[in-house]
C-alpha cells in the first residue's frame, strides 16, 4: 500500500475518531442544551408565574394600602375633628375658669365686706347692749324713785284724807253747835226721836259714782262707790249729775267703809238715775 494511502487511511481514521468524538460531544452537548433550555423555559414560566403572582399580590397590597390609607385619612379627619372639639372645649373651660376666678374674687370681696359689716354690727350691738344696760339701770333707778315717790304720795294722800275727815268732822260739829245755838236762841230744844235733817258734807267735795240702781216700794235706791272712808255719814245729802246735767238728789241711809246706800229724794224733770252717773257731795 502506498504511503500516501496509508497516511490518508490514518488521517481518515483520525478524522473518524475526531468525528466520533465530536459526535459524542455534540450528543452530550445537545442533551445538556436541551436540559438547559428546558430548565430555562421552566424558569421563564416560573418567573412569569411568579411575576403574575407578584403583580397580583402587589395589586392586592396596593388595594390594602389604599384602604389602609383611606382608613388612616378618615382617622386623621376624625382626630382633627376631635382635636378641634377638644380645642373648643379647652377654650370653653378656660373661659369658665376665668369666670370662676372672677366669681371667686367677687365672692372673696363680698366675704371681706360681709366680715367688715359683721364686725361693725358686732361693735354696734355691743354699744347698744351697753347703752341698753345703762338705760335699764337708769330705768330701774327711776322706777325705784317713782315707787318711793308714789309711796310718799300715798302716805301724803292718806294723811290728807285723814286731815279732811278731821276737818269735816270739826265742821260738822261746828254746824251742829251752830244749829244747837240757833235752836237755843229760838227758845226750843231738840226733842228725842225728831227726824234728822239731811245736810251736805262740809269741806272738800267728795266725788263718787252710781254703781247700782234699785227700785223699791219706798222709791228708787242707789248704791254709790264711796263710804265712811271718805267721811260720808247717814243723812248726808248728795247730788247726782251726768256731765253738766243735774239729775237729782239722794239722802244716804246706810254707810259702809267703801260704799253707801241712799234714797233718791229729788229728780229733775223726767230724768232717771243711771249706773255710772256722777255723785257729788256738793254742787260746784
Amino acid at each position: 500500500m502506498h504511503i500516501v494511502t496509508k497516511i490518508l487511511v490514518v488521517f481518515a481514521a483520525v478524522l473518524s475518531l475526531l468525528l466520533a468524538a465530536l459526535t459524542m460531544a455534540y450528543a452530550s452537548n445537545a442533551d445538556a442544551i436541551k436540559s438547559s433550555y428546558s430548565a430555562s423555559e421552566n424558569a421563564r414560566v416560573a418567573a412569569q408565574l411568579s411575576a403574575s403572582m407578584s403583580e397580583q399580590n402587589s395589586a392586592e397590597r396596593h388595594a390594602k394600602d389604599q384602604a389602609a390609607l383611606k382608613s388612616l385619612q378618615n382617622d386623621l379627619a376624625a382626630k382633627d375633628s376631635e382635636n378641634a372639639s377638644l380645642r373648643a372645649e379647652n377654650s370653653r373651660l378656660t373661659s369658665e375658669v376665668e369666670v370662676a376666678r372672677a366669681a371667686e374674687a367677687t365672692a372673696s370681696n363680698q366675704q371681706k365686706s360681709i366680715i367688715a359689716t359683721i364686725d361693725t354690727q358686732t361693735n354696734l350691738l355691743k354699744k347698744y347692749a351697753e347703752e341698753v344696760a345703762e338705760l335699764r339701770n337708769q330705768l330701774l333707778e327711776g322706777s325705784k324713785k317713782e315707787i318711793e315717790l308714789v309711796d310718799r304720795i300715798n302716805d301724803l294722800e292718806a294723811a290728807r284724807e285723814v286731815l279732811e275727815q278731821n276737818l269735816r268732822a270739826v265742821k260738822e260739829q261746828l254746824e251742829e253747835t251752830k244749829l244747837s245755838l240757833q235752836q237755843a236762841q229760838s227758845g226750843g230744844t231738840a226733842t228725842a226721836g225728831a227726824p234728822t235733817i239731811a245736810r251736805e258734807l262740809a269741806g272738800p267735795v267728795v266725788r263718787a259714782r252710781v254703781s247700782e240702781v234699785m227700785s223699791t216700794p219706798a222709791g228708787d235706791m242707789v248704791v254709790i262707790s264711796e263710804g265712811a272712808n271718805r267721811g260720808i255719814r247717814e243723812s248726808t245729802k248728795m247730788h247726782i249729775v251726768r256731765g253738766t246735767q243735774y239729775i237729782g238728789s239722794i239722802e244716804i241711809s246706810t254707810v259702809e267703809p267703801t260704799q253707801s246706800v241712799g234714797k233718791v229724794t229729788f229728780i229733775s224733770g223726767d230724768s232717771r238715775v243711771q249706773k255710772d252717773d256722777t255723785v257729788l257731795s256738793r254742787l260746784q
